[in-house]
Order: structure tokens, then C-alpha cells, then sequence
């Protein structure tokens, strides 16, 4: 069995992989964290203890919901001595869409009306903390829009949002194939290395 968190974003996801099936819900907060835990468990039939490895959503996002999705994983890693999988959100976001669109970029809110902008695909573009008047320079021509951030952008980008609601949140299956991809045969990071990604180092435009 392996658990998926990612609490980067107003609402948390928490869902698994067990018996080759996935599971995933959406928190209404983080605060919910330990009882819908103890809810996924009972749902499927599963004991903590059967829990291999813990994939968690690194950010960047909500200061808070990042803090307390790692002092959890953390903590479960800890009691059942297993690794914790750290995959960026922003690429897990992406990878829902890349298969049917050439490029994606991720657009989630940052302060001081600005957001964070990062494509994949294609046509990737690292990402930027971004104001409203440098958006064309950010995102690319023709890339379709995802994240929490696109229902604040400007009408005129609003034709390149991706409709499918479920475009814009995370899911456990991506979260979990794209840790499996990048840490099933590696060595697994010590615990205290790994970290949220709060997106504060980038620059603006």
C-alpha cells in the first residue's frame, strides 16, 4: 500500500494505492488530515501497518497546508519506519493533462496578486512568480491551462483553462505513478531532507 498526500492547496488530498486499485478523496483543510486517515483506512479494509512508502505533494502552496501535510507524513513515516516520496505538485498537476495536450502550464496563486507559472510538456518553462501585466511572457502559445490559480486570471486567459474540474486538483494515481517513477529504485531520502518547496526563492516578473 502506498499513501498520498498533498496539502499544498485549499483543499488536501489524501488518497492510496492498495491491492492495485486507487483511492483518493479531497479534504475540505488539512485540519481533517488524521480522521479522513483513519476513514481512507476503514474504507478499504487496510491497517496502518500495511503502508510501504508515503508519497507526498512537495508545493509550493499554502505555507500552512504544506507544514502540516509533511508534520504528518513525517510523523507516520516515522512510527512505521518507511519512506516519504516527495514529488513536486505543480509537475503532478501537469502530468493529469500531458497525455492528451502538448504542453500544460500550472497556474496557482502566489502573493500580492501574482501567481506561480511553470509549463511541462513541449514547451516547458521554468517557473516564475508572475504579475498580471507579464502573463504572455510566462505561459506559452497554445499550452492549456490548469490549477487552482487559472479562476483568478484575467478573461482573456480564461479560453485556454482546461474544463475538466478534476484538471485542477491533484490525484493520488499520478502523485503515486510519478514517485514510483522517481524513487521506487533509489535510495530513499533521510527524513530530515525531506522538505516542502514553499516557491519563495523564484523571481518575479
Amino acid at each position: 500500500m502506498i499513501l498520498a498526500i498533498d496539502s499544498s492547496g485549499k483543499e488536501t488530498l489524501l488518497g492510496c494505492e492498495f491491492n492495485g486499485q486507487f483511492h483518493d478523496r479531497m479534504l475540505p483543510d488539512r485540519d481533517h488530515l488524521i480522521d479522513g486517515f483513519r476513514s481512507l483506512l476503514t474504507d478499504i479494509g487496510a491497517a496502518k501497518e500495511e503502508i510501504a512508502a508515503i508519497v507526498i505533494g512537495a508545493g509550493p502552496g499554502s505555507f500552512t497546508g504544506l507544514r502540516v501535510g509533511f508534520a504528518f507524513a513525517h510523523g507516520l513515516a516515522r512510527g512505521l519506519d518507511i519512506p516519504v516520496w516527495p514529488v513536486p505538485s505543480f509537475e503532478a498537476l501537469a502530468h493529469y493533462l500531458l497525455p492528451n495536450h502538448n504542453t500544460v502550464t500550472v497556474v496557482v496563486g502566489a502573493r500580492k496578486e501574482r501567481w506561480f507559472v511553470e509549463s511541462f510538456g513541449k514547451n516547458a518553462q521554468n517557473r516564475v512568480i508572475c504579475a498580471p501585466e507579464n502573463l504572455a511572457s510566462a505561459i506559452p502559445p497554445e499550452s492549456t491551462l490548469c490549477g487552482a490559480g487559472c479562476a483568478t486570471l484575467p478573461n482573456e486567459w480564461q479560453g485556454r483553462v482546461a474544463a475538466d474540474a478534476n484538471a485542477h486538483r491533484p490525484h493520488a494515481e499520478t502523485l503515486i505513478q510519478l514517485a514510483l517513477a522517481r524513487w521506487q529504485h533509489r535510495e530513499p531520502l533521510p527524513l530530515g531532507q525531506v522538505l516542502p518547496d514553499y516557491g519563495l526563492e523564484f523571481g518575479a516578473m
